[in-house]
């Protein structure tokens, strides 16, 4: 089968390019995969990354000039009219495909292909503000892809977790959806429980969502009730210098037992996992979380807020989940002081299998083979 992978991006880093990196690696040996992309990547780069094996001959589309400025842009700048941007040229390559498939969100395909989403929203909301702007933005987006952005309605829509497969049956505007987890790569066992650290590690961009300040909060209420040589280690990539550089001078004023990791790779990243015995995850509403079910891979226990997809990869455990800082507190220092602590270590690093590489593979080669 001819299957055109359409994606903004290949590049590392991000859990959605994570996803087409897989595809990519799943679908490759079995099907003819092209990829067309806002901007060229590279296989080895790619793989390095994500610890996938794209074969370095596969064939690489990049939409032309001077449509290609849009692909530096923050994700969260001109999204809508990048996606456009790339949908408007996999139209013109489109009949030399039998699929295509996409793991950037909504995709209007010229035929029904399928979409991986990452998170429950409208195909096409009402705008908040500004709507005399919004609207018309839209209309221009529409023009540039050939075809109304709501024909993504169309696709078989894969979602990333139950919570987001609930969320889009309650907009109602996508009739076929499956679950099929994102694949996270096993960072290994790592060390036995009682050779790891006492480290927290947060691990994802430093960004105003995921909310490091509180993590830092409950971490530093940790160390004064019951674990006073803990450590807090914030693992990421500065997408927001502004936020970057704000947490940075929290963390100064806060005491010497924070540190800072940037850009980690592969292999530092799962030594590090694997000798830590906590993680940290306070974002509100995390669709999934690469990071916490990478985190409960290697076997640490990952207190995570209780909503979007987290509860799902960490078992809907409530030891783990809280609401406020002061539940997060309680429950930490609870695990902590448990005897426990190892061998619910070890029974989550078991319930996370399902999460792995291998499980995405067989489940999208599933969905690929069987669709309508």
């Amino acid at each position: 089968m001819r299957i055109l992978l359409v994606q903004r991006s290949m590049a590392p880093p991000g859990g959605g390019n994570a996803v087409a990196a897989w595809m990519a690696h799943a679908l490759a040996g079995q099907h003819d995969v092209a990829t067309l992309t806002a901007s060229d990547w590279s296989p080895q780069v790619t793989n390095q990354f994500y610890g996938t094996s794209i074969p370095a001959h596969i064939v690489r589309h990049v939409i032309p000039a001077p449509w290609r400025w849009l692909a530096p842009l923050p994700d969260d700048h001109l999204t809508r009219l990048r996606m456009c941007s790339v949908l408007h040229h996999a139209r013109a390559l489109a009949a030399g495909h039998d699929l295509l498939i996409s793991a950037d969100n909504f995709a209007a395909f010229p035929e029904p292909g399928l979409q991986y989403v990452h998170f429950p929203a409208l195909l096409q909301p009402e705008p908040a503000k500004l709507s005399a702007l919004v609207k018309p933005y839209f209309a221009v987006c529409d023009r540039l892809l050939g075809a109304p952005w709501t024909d993504a309605a169309r696709n078989l829509t894969i979602a990333n977790s139950e919570w987001t497969a609930a969320g889009l049956a309650q907009l109602g505007e996508v009739s076929r959806t499956t679950v099929l987890y994102p694949p996270v790569v096993d960072p290994g066992e790592g060390l036995p429980w009682d050779r790891r650290d006492n480290t927290f590690l947060c691990i994802g961009r430093f960004h105003p969502t995921k909310r490091l300040e509180l993590a830092i909060e409950i971490v530093e209420r940790v160390r004064a009730s019951v674990l006073a040589d803990a450590k807090l280690i914030l693992v990421g990539s500065p997408v927001d210098a502004r936020y970057a550089d704000k947490v940075r001078a929290l963390a100064a004023a806060t005491g010497r037992w924070i540190e800072f990791k940037e850009d980690l790779s592969r292999a530092e990243m799962n030594a590090l996992i694997g000798r830590s015995r906590f993680g940290i995850h306070a974002m509100v509403g995390e669709h999934f979380g690469m990071a916490t079910a990478e985190m409960a891979r290697a076997g640490c226990l990952v207190f995570a807020h209780n909503s979007g997809g987290a509860p799902e990869v960490l078992n809907h455990d409530p030891a783990l989940l809280w609401e406020t800082v002061d539940e997060a507190v309680a429950r930490s220092a609870a695990v902590v002081a448990s005897a426990r602590a190892g061998e619910i270590s070890r029974a989550l690093r078991a319930y996370t299998e399902r999460f792995s590489t291998g499980a995405f593979s067989a489940g999208i080669q599933r969905l690929v083979e069987s669709r309508p």
